[in-house]
């Protein structure tokens, strides 16, 4: 099979979007990657439901006492001119629908847009957080995520079989194979990662997937 993208070409193919302004909140996980490889032509404006507005880069070794930390308790460097506020007031931003993008992680996504993120049958472990808002009142959400679980199980399925968090909320999907987008109950493919096609994509795919009129390979110009 062709090669994979890394998480931090997928984070740059999921950057393009953002203009300068934006709000965008990160999923834990590869979402973050989003933070690490940020957009450098435009000033986007980071959120996360601790309280925190326009935060800096993530840091690798923060420094003992830092307890400046976003929901996923990554510690993050401060910027000039970031915002703090309480916890409800940054779920009024959230649930106000001021948030641009939010970009989250996924077991599961369907042909309908349901996504299931945060727990796997059999498992006690795993917790809703403030996923189902963001899901369903950001203006655009997109889900970042590997195209196949561990095990090699499609990700993308024509039904959820796992809990869900929120319900016909995906606007697009982006995996390390695929730019993919949600529409009447279709899973279309924007673009493709160098060297695949759209039937080795839909081997990998349990959902049916279609080319998009104007599908093309990935690109991030």
């Amino acid at each position: 099979m062709p090669e994979r993208l890394t998480p931090e070409v997928i984070a740059l193919l999921v950057s393009r979007d953002f203009a300068d302004g934006d709000i965008v909140n990160l999923g834990v996980g590869m979402p973050l990657y989003c933070r690490r490889v940020p957009p450098t032509d435009v000033e986007v404006l980071f959120h996360s439901e601790q309280g925190l507005l326009g935060f800096g880069p993530i840091m690798k070794e923060p420094p003992p006492g830092h307890k400046l930390q976003t929901a996923g308790q990554q510690s993050v460097h401060p910027m000039p001119g970031m915002s703090f506020m309480s916890h409800d007031e940054s779920f009024a931003l959230v649930r106000g629908g001021f948030v641009d993008y939010t970009v989250l992680g996924a077991l599961q996504v369907d042909a309908e847009g349901n996504l299931a993120n945060y727990q796997r049958p059999g498992r006690i472990t795993g917790s809703l957080g403030g996923a189902p808002d963001l899901a369903l009142r950001a203006r655009h959400t997109y889900v970042m995520m590997t195209h196949t679980s561990r095990d090699g199980e499609p990700k993308i399925v024509e039904r959820c079989t796992f809990p869900l968090t929120a319900v016909r909320c995906v606007d697009k999907i982006y995996t390390d194979v695929a730019v993919m987008r949600i529409e009447a109950e279709r899973v279309l493919v924007e673009e493709y990662a160098p060297g695949w096609t759209i039937e080795q994509i839909q081997g990998i795919t349990a959902a049916p997937v279609a080319p998009a009129p104007d599908m093309r390979e990935a690109t991030l110009a």
